[in-house]
């Protein structure tokens, strides 16, 4: 789909360009790149995502578990023991 812009972003866009030795296409590639890294993580990530039922039992038994351990009280404590079994297995 071509982008459509005014003059002024042509002629930034060709700016960039000649500094960089560089396409148009790739500085603007470049920018939107860095542009996107910049976003907050969260929101990049807050699209809907389709679990089977058999994961959404297995996210909701490992919220569970982590609701159940309360904050750690000891300094040093593994934090993610609960996720395992005593043979090391995850539950």
């Amino acid at each position: 789909m071509p982008i459509k812009a005014n003059a002024e972003i042509e002629a930034m866009a060709d700016q960039l360009a000649a500094l960089r030795g560089q396409s148009v296409e790739e500085v603007v590639a470049a920018a939107l790149r860095a542009e996107l890294a910049r976003e907050p993580r969260d929101r990049r990530l807050s699209r809907p995502v389709n679990l089977a039922p058999s994961q959404r039992a297995k996210v909701a038994r490992i919220l569970e578990l982590v609701r159940a351990a309360g904050p750690a009280s000891a300094e040093g404590a593994d934090r993610s023991a609960f996720l395992y079994d005593d043979q090391g297995l995850p539950h």
